[in-house]
């Protein structure tokens, strides 16, 4: 049997032929990576209670963290700058929640756009609300003109897991205006852009928690991000991912 995992629903609007209908919704492109990698993937809607939440993580192996809109800044004491937009604060609870649970547990976790935001938040860190009119500016990350492909690399920082799967470098694409600012207790850095933004975060254990800025569903199976979900895989069957 293959390993579950739980992934986080997007909050959506569908056009029906009379009304409106709100749906929590799963990109498929993130499915057909998960089963790629032998995974199934459990959907964990996230508009309702955070105990909701929970009842169904308690029945898988891992949590995948999708993509969506900025994490209300009151989540990590910071005031709000106009630029914030997308904030849904059910969600954001119900998967900070599934973050505690998850490392409670000691299941894996893999975190994606959004969720390497959420993610680290969650563990105590801080964000980035807008890379163009930060001080200083880091202009060029959101380019949804190459949404599948390659826009700019990230190095590896060496003796980490990512460096050990992906190499030093690898080209990916951008989507996103946030970033990790100050990095969650227990976690690191694992990768950066050329202008130094933070694309990548992980546990400094043994535990595989993995956090990455650019979308690497979006990217194909033959990109050498598939490496991750490869090593999260194994993780959810229990392997150990040590850095030996």
């Amino acid at each position: 049997m293959r390993p579950v995992v739980g992934i986080t629903a997007w909050p959506a609007s569908v056009v029906a032929p009379h009304t409106t209908v709100e749906v929590q919704a799963i990109p498929d492109n993130y499915l057909e990576e998960l089963d790629y990698v032998g995974l199934a993937a459990l959907p964990l809607p996230v508009n309702g209670s955070p105990e909701r939440a929970a009842e169904l993580a308690a029945r898988v192996d891992g949590l995948l963290l999708t993509g969506g809109g900025d994490v209300d800044p009151a989540a990590y004491a910071a005031p709000r700058r106009p630029q914030t937009d997308g904030v849904n604060r059910r969600r954001d609870g119900v998967e900070i929640e599934l973050v505690r649970l998850a490392c409670q547990r000691g299941q894996p976790i893999l975190a994606v756009c959004r969720g390497i935001q959420l993610l680290n938040v969650a563990l105590g860190g801080t964000l980035i609300q807008d890379l163009p009119t930060d001080d200083p500016p880091h202009p060029g990350h959101m380019v949804v003109e190459t949404w599948d492909g390659a826009t700019h690399p990230v190095r590896m920082e060496p003796g980490t897991l990512l460096h050990r799967l992906l190499g030093p470098e690898v080209t990916v694409n951008s989507l996103h205006h946030q970033a990790v600012d100050v990095v969650a207790p227990g976690m690191r850095v694992a990768a950066r852009a050329p202008d130094g933004v933070i694309e990548a975060i992980e546990d400094t254990g043994s535990q595989f928690v993995v956090g990455l800025q650019w979308h690497p569903e979006m990217l194909g199976l033959g990109h050498p991000s598939i490496a991750v979900f490869r090593q999260f895989a194994k993780a959810a069957s229990g392997a150990q991912i040590g850095l030996a």
